[in-house]
């Protein structure tokens, strides 16, 4: 796996999942969400806070447009499910190539993405349930709080690595 990671093919492996962790993140950030949250007077889609209460999903869910529930369920949550993937391999294999190893930091963009497909499965089952029940949205609001600590951790570990790096460089 080391061998791969820093060769040639670990390269492309980490430009072309950085390509496309971005081109995801555009296309639901820039596209999607604001067309699902057109109807909601402003309450975020679920994964775009840092937690919710029952109220709030509740909410969210009864104002939400059916064109918006339709956008999320069948175009957000599929490439949601397509972005956690894409962002694992290319921050794990980042930070291998940074550290010029394989170590320990690879687990916390591994619970990122864990944590990311837990919120997506809680989202999916509240769009798609006739009513939401109180320990749905509180397990979805802890996934969604778990996953956006680990995303400021995994960013920080990135940075780390990266000043790691260029000191190395440096020093060599």
């Amino acid at each position: 796996m080391s061998e791969f990671v820093l060769g040639k093919k670990g390269k492309i492996a980490v430009f072309v999942s950085g390509a496309l962790t971005a081109v995801i993140m555009v296309v639901m950030n820039a596209l999607l969400i604001p067309k699902i949250e057109s109807s909601t007077n402003g309450i975020r889609c679920f994964d775009m806070n840092f937690g919710y209460s029952y109220d709030t999903a509740k909410q969210f869910l009864s104002l939400l447009s059916d064109s918006g529930r339709s956008l999320y369920l069948h175009a957000q949550l599929p490439l949601d499910f397509i972005y956690p993937l894409a962002y694992l391999i290319f921050f794990s294999f980042l930070i291998i190539r940074l550290v010029k190893k394989v170590n320990a930091l690879v687990v916390f963009p591994i619970a990122l993405a864990v944590f990311d497909y837990c919120e997506n499965v809680c989202s999916i089952m509240m769009l798609s349930s006739a009513s939401l029940s109180k320990g749905l949205a509180a397990a979805g609001s802890a996934f969604t709080s778990v996953k956006t600590i680990l995303m400021y951790i995994t960013f920080l570990v990135v940075i780390i690595c990266i000043i790691h790096y260029f000191r190395n460089r440096k020093k060599a």
